[in-house]
């Protein structure tokens, strides 16, 4: 921040009686350049971000989709809570499905707030899972896929590389899981 400099006081001195007209309009310049500040640490910081009605309430519905093909999967229950704070954001899902539709590809789930973009997958959550057939390992988890709206499905296990969870093993199951993620400052609607 560069700090207003009022050119009429003397370097290294306020004369308070001789100046206050001076001295107050410095000091009001003074206030409205930190209040700028602080508001753009503001904005940085927490960053803006797509509003949307049903996220702005912590209800979200999650979506199944392919990576190929999202198709349209046929739901027993997709329920979804998100908690954002800043960039920060925490997604809870619940979602039971008896048909993928025509879906293919990767098994994933949209997300409601953007992925940051990062090197890597850093962003892992942690899944419950029943009646899913694995395409490899003994377990799924989630992560945020960078730049994007997508969490996908990974399988996991001892002696066994990860891979992606495949639509052809998933027809039908439940996954419970949680993800928190950072998001981007200035996300497009």
């Amino acid at each position: 921040m560069t700090l207003p400099i009022n050119s009429n006081l003397p370097p290294y001195t306020i004369r308070v009686e001789e100046d206050k007209e001076s001295l107050s309009k410095y000091l009001g310049d003074l206030s409205d350049g930190l209040e700028r500040m602080y508001d753009d640490i503001v904005n940085v910081v927490n960053g803006t971000f797509r509003q949307n009605g049903q996220v702005g309430n912590l209800n979200w519905s999650p979506v199944l989709k392919g990576t190929t093909i999202p198709g349209t999967f046929t739901y027993t229950h997709q329920i979804g809570k998100v908690l954002r704070q800043g960039l920060i954001t925490d997604c809870w899902f619940d979602v039971e499905w008896s048909s993928a539709g025509a879906a293919t590809g990767n098994l994933a789930l949209t997300l409601p707030y953007k992925v940051a973009f990062v090197d890597e997958m850093p962003f892992v959550g942690i899944l419950q899972i029943s009646n899913v057939t694995l395409t490899a390992g003994t377990n799924l988890v989630i992560n945020g896929i960078s730049n994007s709206f997508n969490g996908e499905f990974w399988c996991v296990g001892d002696g066994v590389a990860t891979a992606n969870q495949t639509i052809a093993d998933s027809g039908s199951g439940r996954i419970i899981g949680h993800i928190r993620y950072i998001g981007q400052n200035d996300e497009p609607a």
